[in-house]
């Protein structure tokens, strides 16, 4: 079963969440590998309360490893549950999904290829998304030095 069907009487902000992890998977899975490190950096992304809920979001999760359906097509079904003014919502996908990517700390072409048609379907300025991929993580010895 579809995994929209499965959630379509749900709030739109559950179905959200819902996208929010499915994507994520997707983008995990783009370098033929989704490990238990980005497990853990989806489910830190949205801290769950209870047991009961990050048995749900690890349930979302393994439906979206067995899904057919590829990116673009769950990006666009995000997007239609989005309304125009909650932009935010859009960027902190696209930054979710960057962090995702450098997770686990090989940074592959195909995890930045996805990223950027999620952003074009998001409808998301060049500009924004550009900033995102020129911020560079600081190495261990960059930090000493400035302590």
């Amino acid at each position: 079963m579809d995994i929209w069907e499965m959630h379509r009487s749900e709030s739109d902000q559950t179905i959200c969440m819902v996208g929010i992890i499915v994507i994520s998977v997707k983008l995990c899975l783009a370098d033929g590998h989704f490990s238990s490190l980005e497990k853990d950096e989806i489910l830190k992304v949205l801290p769950c309360h209870s047991e009961s809920e990050k048995r749900s979001v690890l349930k979302v999760m393994e439906l979206a490893e067995e899904d057919e359906q590829d990116v673009i097509y769950h990006a666009e079904r995000v997007k239609k549950y989005v309304r125009n003014q909650e932009k935010d919502l859009l960027e902190f996908i696209i930054a979710v999904l960057y962090k995702l990517a450098h997770s686990d700390h090989v940074y592959d072409e195909r995890e930045d290829v996805l990223i950027r048609k999620v952003a074009e379907v998001f409808k998301l300025e060049e500009s924004i998304f550009s900033k995102l991929m020129e911020v560079k993580p600081k190495t261990y010895a960059q930090l000493r030095e400035n302590s």
